[in-house]
């Protein structure tokens, strides 16, 4: 988040998207709405990084370049890939794609789906 985030809150912990440089998302069961309405809020609202943790096919999405109602970039990886984010969030992140998607699933016992 920028460091003038205290400019866009909306309400109580409500932020307007602008001031985000990476969204990272967890798919629940509505996955869909992850991979279709908010790539198109997000872009809109120029969020430079949008990366979705895809529970239901066992990937891991990376947008980049909002253009609009979508992003010009989106590139999938699967298990066993390691994955360089662009610098936009202001630091050098190397994800694990395997971590990153077990991190994602619930935990035994957790009751979340």
């Amino acid at each position: 988040m920028d460091t003038d985030a205290d400019d866009h809150l909306i309400e109580s912990n409500s932020y307007d998207p602008i001031c985000f440089r990476l969204v990272l998302e967890v798919t629940s069961s509505n996955y869909r709405a992850d991979l279709r309405t908010k790539v198109r809020a997000y872009a809109q609202a120029e969020v430079p990084l949008y990366v979705i943790v895809d529970r239901e096919h066992d990937r891991l999405h990376v947008l980049t370049d909002p253009d609009g109602a979508e992003y010009a970039a989106h590139r999938v990886h699967s298990p066993g890939e390691s994955v360089v984010l662009p610098a936009s969030p202001g630091a050098g992140v190397v994800l694990d794609v395997e971590e990153v998607l077990g991190a994602g699933r619930p935990q035994e016992g957790s009751g979340q789906s």
